[in-house]
C-alpha cells in the first residue's frame, strides 16, 4: 500500500487522460521512500517477526509503532535469532496478562499502543550474567536473540496527515518536472535528495515537515 494513490492525485491535478501515469507512479514509489526515510519508521499496517535481546528489567521497546496486537511472545535462552537447536519451542511461549502485557497507552481501533512497549509481569526479561576467569563475581551478559515477538504494527489506513505530505510532496515533484525537468534529489533534514534546476522547490518541499512531526521516530 502506498502513502497516496494516482486516483487521488489525479483528481487533486485534475488530470483525466493517461499521459502522465507512468511518471505520477514513479513520483509516489519516491514519495514514499523519501517520507518513510524521514520518519524513519514504516507507515502501513503488517505482521513483523523480530528477535530481541533480554534487557534485565521490565521493558521491552518494539521496534515498529503503533502497535496494534500481539499475535507471540516467546522466551528461549538458547534461541539465538532463531538459530538455535530447536529454538523457541512451543514450551517457551509466554502467556498475555500472565507472563506479559502490552501497554495500551491509546487504547483506540487506529493507535493500541503508540509507545511499542512490551512489559514482563511478574519477573524481568531475561538477561543472561557470566563470570569470565579471575572475577570475583558474575556481571550482566548478553541475551543474543533470547527473545521472540510476532506482532502487528503500522496504520490500516494511512492516516490523513502522512497522505496530505505525500500528495503535497508528488505534487510538488511534479510541477518541478514540468518546469525544470530532471528530478535528481531534495532534502528534509537529514533525509536528502535534489532537485536538478529547481532549488526554490525545496521551501515547497520543507513544508510537509509540519504534518509529519509527529510520526518520526526518534533515532537513538
Amino acid at each position: 500500500m502506498s502513502l497516496t494513490t494516482k486516483v487521488i492525485l489525479k483528481t487533486l491535478l485534475g488530470i483525466s487522460d493517461s499521459s502522465l501515469d507512468d511518471v505520477i507512479d514513479l513520483l509516489i514509489l519516491q514519495a514514499d521512500s523519501m517520507i518513510k526515510g524521514y520518519l524513519h519508521r514504516e507507515i502501513e499496517e503488517k505482521v513483523y517477526t523480530e528477535y530481541y535481546s533480554g534487557t534485565g528489567d521490565h521493558v521491552l521497546q518494539l521496534n515498529q509503532t503503533p502497535v496494534q496486537s500481539i499475535t507471540s511472545v516467546h522466551e528461549d535462552r538458547n534461541g539465538y535469532y532463531g538459530e538455535g537447536e530447536d529454538a523457541f519451542p512451543t514450551s517457551s511461549a509466554l502467556v498475555a496478562g500472565t507472563d506479559f502485557v502490552l501497554r495500551k497507552d491509546d487504547a483506540t481501533n487506529t493507535e493500541v499502543c503508540k509507545s511499542g512497549i512490551l512489559y514482563r509481569i511478574g519477573k524481568v526479561w531475561h538477561r543472561p550474567y557470566s563470570r569470565l576467569s579471575g572475577q570475583l563475581a558474575s556481571s550482566p551478559g548478553l541475551g543474543m536473540g533470547n527473545i521472540k515477538v510476532v506482532y502487528t504494527a503500522g496504520w490500516a489506513a494511512v492516516p490523513a496527515d502522512i497522505q496530505f505530505a505525500a500528495n503535497k510532496l508528488v505534487t510538488s515533484m511534479l510541477q518541478s518536472r514540468e518546469m525544470a525537468g530532471c528530478l535528481t534529489s531534495e532534502s528534509i533534514e537529514d533525509y536528502s535528495y535534489t532537485l536538478s534546476g529547481a532549488e526554490d522547490e525545496s521551501r515547497m518541499l520543507d513544508s510537509i515537515k509540519g504534518s509529519l512531526a509527529r510520526y518520526k521516530k526518534v533515532v537513538i
